[in-house]
């Protein structure tokens, strides 16, 4: 083969790996560039998991957890305040997290909690569970 064919073709698939990732990092900008602290739908908040930037956090109950949840995710139940406080508080604050409980007013609740405490990215699930439920997402049992 021709030394600048080959020359040629490296660079070929240099630009078209490099195109490849720019577009992979529009998606997640489009996901950071939302509001620290706002609601990220079903198919944004899979997007985000799957970066592996996040910590899962499901503020559900054991019970509901254990009916099926999210691959990943960390039961910490929201109802049990004192134990969900010192969770909260041996959080990094600079750490990025997605919330989600059954239909989002608990895991709502808590994104404002993270915020007053000073968390800097913090998101929620839209409509909670049943809407990764039904938005076909995979779910662990």
């Amino acid at each position: 083969m021709n030394k600048y064919l080959l020359i040629g073709l490296t660079i070929l698939v240099v630009i078209l790996v490099g195109t490849i990732t720019l577009l992979n990092l529009a998606e997640v900008q489009n996901i950071v560039t939302a509001s620290a602290f706002s609601d990220l739908t079903p198919v944004q908040f899979n997007q985000a998991l799957n970066t592996g930037l996040y910590r899962l956090i499901d503020v559900r109950t054991l019970a509901e957890y254990k009916t099926g949840h999210i691959k990943g995710a960390k039961e910490e139940d929201f109802y049990q305040t004192a134990a969900f406080s010192k969770y909260l508080d041996s959080l990094d604050k600079n750490g990025k997290y997605l919330v989600y409980c059954h239909t989002g007013k608990r895991s709502g609740l808590t994104l404002g909690l993270m915020q007053q405490e000073g968390f800097k990215n913090v998101y929620d699930l839209a409509g909670g569970f049943s809407a990764w439920e039904s938005s076909n997402l995979p779910v662990e049992k």
